[in-house]
C-alpha cells in the first residue's frame, strides 16, 4: 500500500516536473519506469501529452509543448524498454533518441502543417537566439539564424533527459524508498564515456567547421553534430568529476559548493574534462 503511494506520487511528480521543467524532469520519470510496471509508465505518458494536445486545440503553442513533453517521455521509455530487454546501452540510446526524434517529428508535422513552418521553428529558438545575443554581444545573431541548427538542439535536449535521467535516477529512487532492480546490460553512470567513433567524427566536424568549407550542408551538418556532442562531452566530464568528488570523499557541504562553482561559472569546464578523459581515462 505504502509503495503504491509513492509510486502514485512519483507519476505525478514526474508529469508536472516534465511540464514545468521539460528534461529536467527526466529523472522522476527514469524512476517511475524502473520501480514499476511500464504499462503504468506509458498510461502517465499518454494522459499527459493527450490532455495536453486537446488544451492546445484552442493554443497551438500548447501543442508544441506537448509534442516537446512527449519526446522526452518517448526517449526514455524507448530506452528503459530496450534496457529491459538486455540491448547494450550503446544501442539502445541511439535507438532511443532516434524514437523520441521520430515522435517529435510527426507531432510537429501534424500541429504546423497549416502554419508557416518556417516562421513558426524561427519563433521557437527565439528566445535561445536573445540569450546568445545577450551573452556574446559582439558576434549577434539574426533572427532565424539557429532554426537550420534546431536538430541538434533538439536531439542534444533529448540526450541531456537520457543523460540526466542515468544522473539522478538513484537519488530519486532513495528519495521515494522504491526499490529497483540493476540490469546486467545497463549503464553505470560513473562508467558513462563517448565512443572511439564519436571522439573521432567530432575532431573532423572541429576541422570542416574551421578550415571554413564553402559547402554549407556540410556545416550545417557538422555544427548539429558539434551540439549533441558538447552536451555528451558536458556529461563525460560531469561523470568524472563525481567520480573523483566519491574517490577522494567529498563532504556534502563541499560537493555542492563545488558543483555550483561549475556549473554557474565554469560548465565548459566539464565539456574540457570529457574530451581529454578520452585519452587521459581520469577513472
Amino acid at each position: 500500500q505504502k509503495q503504491n503511494m509513492s509510486i502514485l506520487i512519483l507519476a505525478i511528480i514526474s508529469a508536472m516536473a516534465s511540464v514545468l521543467f521539460s528534461f529536467m524532469g527526466a529523472p522522476f520519470m527514469r524512476a517511475l519506469f524502473v520501480s514499476t510496471k511500464s504499462r503504468v509508465f506509458w498510461t502517465t505518458a499518454i494522459l499527459l501529452v493527450g490532455a495536453m494536445f486537446v488544451a492546445g486545440l484552442a493554443n497551438y503553442k500548447i501543442s508544441e509543448t506537448a509534442v516537446y513533453v512527449g519526446a522526452i517521455w518517448m526517449t526514455l521509455g524507448a530506452y528503459s524498454e530496450l534496457e529491459k530487454r538486455g540491448v547494450n546501452w550503446r544501442i539502445a540510446s541511439a535507438m532511443s533518441l532516434g524514437a523520441g526524434l521520430l515522435f517529435a517529428l510527426a507531432g510537429y508535422f501534424l500541429i504546423l502543417k497549416n502554419l508557416t513552418t518556417t516562421d513558426t521553428l524561427a519563433e521557437t529558438v527565439e528566445p535561445l537566439r536573445i540569450a546568445m545575443n545577450k551573452a556574446f554581444p559582439d558576434n549577434t545573431l539574426e533572427p532565424g539564424a539557429l532554426v537550420k541548427y534546431l536538430p541538434g538542439i533538439f536531439v542534444a535536449s533529448l540526450f541531456g533527459s537520457l543523460a540526466l535521467s542515468f544522473a539522478f535516477e538513484a537519488k530519486v529512487t532513495k528519495m521515494f524508498r522504491i526499490q529497483r532492480e540493476r540490469i546486467a546490460s545497463g549503464l553505470r553512470w560513473l562508467e558513462f564515456r563517448i565512443s572511439n567513433t564519436i571522439v573521432w567524427l567530432t575532431l573532423i566536424s572541429l576541422m570542416s567547421v574551421g578550415l571554413n568549407l564553402n559547402n554549407e550542408l556540410i556545416k550545417t551538418i557538422s555544427i548539429n553534430f558539434l551540439i549533441v556532442v558538447t552536451v555528451a562531452l558536458f556529461f563525460q566530464g560531469f561523470a568524472v568529476v563525481e567520480f573523483m568528488i566519491r574517490f577522494y570523499r567529498f563532504g556534502v557541504f563541499t560537493r555542492t559548493m563545488t558543483y555550483i562553482l561549475i556549473i554557474l561559472q565554469l560548465a565548459h569546464f566539464f565539456v574540457f574534462v570529457g574530451f581529454v578523459d578520452y585519452w587521459a581515462d581520469f577513472r
